[in-house]
């Protein structure tokens, strides 16, 4: 029995909330997707519903996610290991010709007084990732707290930053997801109150794939089809997460690179660490080359 793509079951393509200039915005073939923010989007970018609506609905541009994202970025702190890869260097390692961002979430709970401070810090971030017109930038507002959740009365300024945010894409012309509260979620959408689980990431991944100009579903597909494009998908986003998070990036990158155990038993000069983790890259190339297609095999036209 075939079933209609379920991620479209939500029936948010009706609302209108987004940014005039959102309606403009398309991805182009051979685009590269760099997720950043949070902990939502970088279990966005794990699940990967996003990437399957947009591969099923363009089976032939050979479109790449990669997720850049982080639990408990802002953009005030983004903590990393000794010699991580600044943000410039990882949107250009990958060849990002689009960036998507989600911020404010947390910031928020600074308050109202502290919302100056935000917009100059993440209209830096935005100028970042855009590199004088390098790259399109898609915002996607902070998602809502659960009014079930106890810690719902600390996030009171949430919505003054929403607004903030708002703002910033209208100044900046970038298209926008705005805002979130348009997913209708209820508490059985979040993980802990605060974050999406399963049914809250597929309903914001909907979304966030109009904006990239998903705008109709594609033709039924078997649900076993569906499964095993979603699986082949998750796998290529575990082996990207081992890649760029490697369990030991001291002995990779960081301060233990002169250990002996870091160099070559035969020739102390040679490091073995990273010739293994370049060994990911083909493994990674392989599962995209499969997704693809997989997404042409009932994909639409």
């Amino acid at each position: 029995m075939k079933v209609l793509f379920r991620f479209f079951s939500f029936g948010v393509f009706a609302l209108s909330s987004m940014l005039v200039a959102a309606e403009t915005f398309s991805l182009r073939p051979n685009d590269v997707i760099a997720v950043v923010g949070g902990e939502d989007m970088a279990i966005a970018a794990e699940s990967g519903y996003l990437e399957q609506l947009v591969v099923r609905a363009f089976p032939a541009a050979r479109i790449k996610f990669r997720s850049l994202a982080w639990e408990a970025d802002t953009v005030f702190e983004r903590t990393r290991d000794l010699h991580y890869p600044t943000l410039e260097q990882q949107l250009d390692e990958i060849g990002a010709t689009v960036v998507i961002t989600q911020f404010g979430q947390m910031e928020s709970l600074a308050g109202a007084a502290k919302l100056a401070d935000f917009v100059t810090a993440y209209e830096k971030w935005i100028a970042r990732c855009r590199a004088g017109g390098k790259r399109k930038v898609v915002l996607i507002t902070p998602t809502p707290v659960s009014r079930a959740t106890s810690a719902a009365s600390r996030f009171a300024a949430l919505d003054v930053y929403i607004e903030a945010i708002r703002g910033i894409a209208q100044r900046q012309q970038l298209p926008a997801l705005l805002p979130v509260e348009g997913l209708g979620l209820t508490p059985l959408n979040y993980r802990d109150g605060l974050h999406l689980n399963a049914s809250g990431q597929q309903a914001l991944a909907v979304r966030i794939a109009r904006t990239l100009g998903v705008s109709q579903p594609p033709r039924e597909i078997p649900a076993a089809e569906e499964q095993q494009l979603l699986t082949a998908i998750q796998a290529k986003n575990r082996m990207w997460f081992h890649y760029t998070r490697p369990q030991n990036w001291a002995f990779l990158n960081g301060d233990r690179t002169v250990q002996p155990s870091s160099r070559d038993h035969l020739d102390p000069e040679k490091r073995w660490f990273p010739e293994e983790m370049k060994q990911w890259l083909p493994l990674i190339e392989a599962k995209e080359r499969e997704i693809w297609k997989l997404a042409r095999r009932g994909g639409a036209k």
